[in-house]
């Protein structure tokens, strides 16, 4: 590898969205394939070798894609357009997936917008440059959850589902079996399908997941099931976890850091920072409307108050 590497961070997009001018960034527009407008300054993903068509299934994954087959480098990363990796807070891990240093940190930093000053989260290339060269894999800070991973994923979605994705998992690489195990009985977990790889290791997990995912697509088109909207996203998280578990415990050098979530990124609003949501209380039809902001500040990510609140709501 050159003395300084060709890192290039994507960031999926799909609507209008603003990017910090910084050499590592690269806008990437997903789902383009089937977007009426196309968003100037900004890759798409239907380009070359492409799965741009499958983007409401496999969501940032078409984005993960099209850099494997279409981009060289030597680092490939990947954000979203709403939520970036913090580099003020590189924590390294150890084999048994120790921290080394940032116990007690919070998964994630809310911001209103994109434009506040990010100087404190030391966003700027050559810093990030220093940071990544030193490791193999770098992804988002750990949550804590009050049930298991396995648990978790069937609060939302049909046990069977994931149990398919397992077994498909294990037939195809029995060596991840054990790591497939500790991880799904962790209550610890990697959301995003956001990291920094180095490039062997990130051809290694591409053909990786994509084999066990289109294997999982094949059998649902053979057995008539109907598609689900960002399917594909989701078993993808809970398969990076896996593969991040054994890659981890089998030598790869890994950090983990903080991320920044970003509730405004749109060019022309930068004064917009609303994130109103509406919410069905199950088994009632009644909705309320809930400010996602002032949520998440009363409970933040990774404490033990939200801990608690999912245990009431989420059992």
């Amino acid at each position: 590898m050159r003395e300084t590497p060709d890192i290039r961070i994507f960031i999926a997009c799909h609507k209008p969205t603003y990017v910090p001018e910084n050499p590592l960034l690269y806008p990437v527009q997903v789902g383009s394939a089937l977007a009426k407008t196309h968003f100037e300054g900004m890759q798409r993903d239907d380009e070359g070798d492409n799965i741009s068509v499958k983007n409401p299934e496999y969501c940032e994954l078409t984005a993960q894609y099209w850099a494997w087959k279409n981009v060289t480098c030597d680092y490939y990363g990947f954000f979203h357009y709403r939520r970036y990796l913090a580099f003020d807070g590189v924590c390294p891990v150890d084999e048994q997936g120790h921290l080394k240093t940032g116990k007690g940190r919070r998964p994630y930093t809310e911001l209103d917008s994109i434009w506040e000053d990010l100087a404190p989260y030391r966003l700027h290339s050559d810093w990030m440059n220093s940071q990544i060269r030193q490791y193999d894999l770098l992804t988002v800070f750990r949550e804590r959850i009050n049930t298991t991973v396995y648990r978790q994923f069937c609060q939302y979605h049909p046990a069977e589902t994931l149990d398919r994705i397992l077994n498909i998992l294990k037939r195809r690489h029995p060596e991840y079996a054990d790591s497939a195990d500790a991880y799904m009985n962790s209550k610890e977990i990697y959301y995003m399908n956001m990291y920094i790889m180095k490039k062997d290791l990130f051809q290694t997990y591409m053909a990786w997941l994509f084999g066990i995912l289109e294997e999982f697509d094949q059998e649902n088109r053979s057995s008539d099931r109907p598609s689900q909207p960002r399917l594909m996203g989701y078993l993808a998280e809970r398969l990076f976890g896996i593969f991040y578990f054994y890659q981890r415990a089998n030598g790869a050098k890994c950090a983990e850091l903080p991320y920044l979530k970003f509730y405004n990124t749109e060019p022309g609003k930068e004064a917009c920072t609303s994130n109103v949501r509406t919410f069905r209380l199950k088994p009632t039809k009644l909705e309320i409307k809930i400010d996602m902001r002032k949520l998440n500040r009363m409970f933040p990510a990774g404490s033990l108050r939200r801990v608690i609140l999912r245990s009431i709501f989420l059992r």
